[in-house]
């Protein structure tokens, strides 16, 4: 338990915002706040644990998390999922929790309504399909289910893209916590096309050197890796027969 709260981290806003809450009076508030939010990651880190994969570090920001965790990009699209909706998960458990506990007396109504008021708003909030909350992850894993890899990028960014816009436009500006989201949300997605090219050349690698589980066969008519998605074999037509995914990929990194 200790190795993986030292995964647990404070970004910078996340101090920011915080000390003013402090300042204002939302203490209770923001207390109950982080504690949703610690409990959302927590979800994560338990399904990453399950599947074995290595947590590399959990930045918690004033409304959520980032979990990055080291493990393949040709994760098995099951284990994507599971890991996505982890949190949201943890947040229904603890709202039985926090339910059950209220009808005992243990606290008062007034902070009840509090959680449940921030512990829905977290909630809703996280399955926006907006990078990198974890509705996009669940949509991006979707995309890759019918579509080869980088096609799946390309529409993950489209609709994250306008799934933000309309988000905009739901928004009151002259609340603090909306320009912390916002500025939160357009940093994370320039990070994540920034490294977009490396996620790509990672993908095929993979697919070269190692062996993964496959759902399906397909086959093409014209060698293209581009069309290569996940869980599935491809074969590619050369001359009068057809060649394994592994012959084109290995001819790509010659």
């Amino acid at each position: 338990m200790k190795n993986i709260l030292n995964k647990f981290h404070l970004n910078l806003t996340t101090y920011l915002f915080f000390l003013i809450a402090f300042l204002c009076g939302y203490f209770k508030v923001t207390i109950i706040i982080f504690f949703i939010v610690i409990m959302h990651e927590l979800g994560h880190v338990l399904m990453i644990k399950k599947y074995a994969y290595k947590i590399v570090k959990v930045e918690i920001y004033p409304f959520g998390g980032i979990t990055t965790v080291d493990k393949p990009i040709n994760t098995p699209l099951k284990e994507e999922m599971m890991i996505a909706i982890s949190g949201v998960l943890m947040q229904i458990g603890l709202q039985i929790f926090m339910l059950f506990w209220y009808i005992k007396g243990g606290i008062a109504i007034n902070t009840y309504s509090l959680f449940s008021k921030y512990n829905g708003v977290i909630f809703f909030f996280n399955l926006l399909p907006i990078i990198p909350l974890d509705g996009s992850i669940f949509m991006h894993s979707f995309l890759e289910k019918w579509l080869s890899y980088e096609k799946a990028l390309f529409w993950y960014d489209v609709c994250s893209c306008f799934f933000f816009l309309l988000f905009l436009c739901s928004l009151w500006f002259f609340h603090l916590e909306n320009y912390f989201i916002c500025g939160i949300l357009i940093g994370q997605f320039f990070l994540w096309k920034k490294q977009e090219p490396f996620l790509i050349h990672r993908f095929y690698l993979e697919r070269h050197l190692y062996e993964f589980p496959y759902r399906k066969i397909c086959s093409h008519e014209v060698k293209d890796i581009h069309k290569l998605r996940k869980e599935t074999l491809h074969f590619f037509k050369h001359q009068d027969y057809y060649i394994p995914e592994k012959e084109l990929l290995r001819e790509y990194f010659s």
